[in-house]
């Protein structure tokens, strides 16, 4: 599955472990911004949302301004 952002990809990441629960097989491949990640157990989904977690944080980040200081006289 291809994803426009790190908010989608981290509720698809969710729905994967709900049915991992309920008796499904644990693989699967995301891809986002060009990068294709594979998963093949439950550790390595854990590690694929801590990730994508982190993304989306970083994605919701205010951007710091590099503009130029003003001195006002």
């Amino acid at each position: 599955m291809a994803f426009t952002s790190w908010e989608a990809l981290k509720t698809a990441i969710l729905d994967a472990i709900a049915d991992h629960v309920a008796g499904k097989p644990c693989t699967g491949e995301y891809e986002i911004d060009g990068q294709r990640m594979k998963y093949r157990s439950f550790d390595e989904l854990q590690r694929l949302y801590d990730f994508a977690l982190t993304q989306a944080s970083r994605a919701n980040r205010p951007r710091p301004s590099f503009g130029r200081y003003r001195r006002f006289m």
